[in-house]
């Protein structure tokens, strides 16, 4: 039975790390971040996984490199892992883009229809990347289980991907920093079980 570990990233520093290359914030994660990713052995330290895949973004990596070294595992990046593109979003505050892109943010509060983000992604453009991820990575991975350490908007759409439920109700689901997702793929009905969702680890340094 192949089984997967979603893992959101650990908490980030703040402060200005815009990477152009990425669109986005590229921040590390923080003190309490490196606290929280070693907590994530706690959990890890008797599973049994083949391979780990992270975003394009530092923190992913940092997140899961205790996990990994722990494991023997080197993680790869692959984008499709990527936080959703909110494209001129990025930056703004939300007055600001009350201001200039009205509609779009009626409908991202409204969680009634789809929509793009102003120079960036549709959320169903998000659920198609999620679901060839998933696809691939289940052919790839044939009964053994892997970790990928993603962001919060993904994984609320990969939440919607699982669940059959239109993407733009995504932000129902809140994902806490290192929050553990696990899902198992049934071939019998072809589709996804959801195992758990945002399991948290308590807070203690090892």
């Amino acid at each position: 039975m192949t089984t997967f570990y979603i893992v959101r990233h650990a908490e980030k520093e703040k402060g200005d790390f815009y990477n152009p290359n990425l669109r986005h914030q590229d921040e590390p994660i923080s003190q309490n971040g490196i606290r929280d990713s070693r907590q994530l052995w706690s959990f890890f330290s008797d599973k049994q996984v083949s391979a780990i895949y992270v975003s394009g973004y530092v923190r992913t990596g940092q997140t899961i490199e205790y996990v990994a070294s722990q494991m023997g595992l080197k993680p790869v990046i692959d984008e499709r892992l990527n936080e959703i593109d909110g494209g001129l979003f990025e930056g703004l505050s939300i007055e600001e883009i009350q201001q200039k892109y009205p509609d779009e943010w009626r409908s991202m509060r409204e969680r009634k229809e789809d929509f793009r983000f102003p120079g960036g992604e549709t959320g169903e453009e998000v659920n198609k990347r999620i679901a060839d991820l998933l696809e691939e990575k289940r052919k790839t991975h044939n009964t053994e289980n892997i970790i990928l350490v993603s962001h919060e908007g993904l994984i609320r759409s990969l939440m919607c991907t699982i669940m059959n439920i239109p993407v733009y109700k995504r932000g129902n689901f809140q994902v806490d920093f290192c929050g553990i997702t696990e899902i198992m793929y049934q071939p019998e009905y072809g589709a996804w079980k959801l195992i758990r969702f945002n399991h948290t680890l308590s807070r203690e340094i090892l």
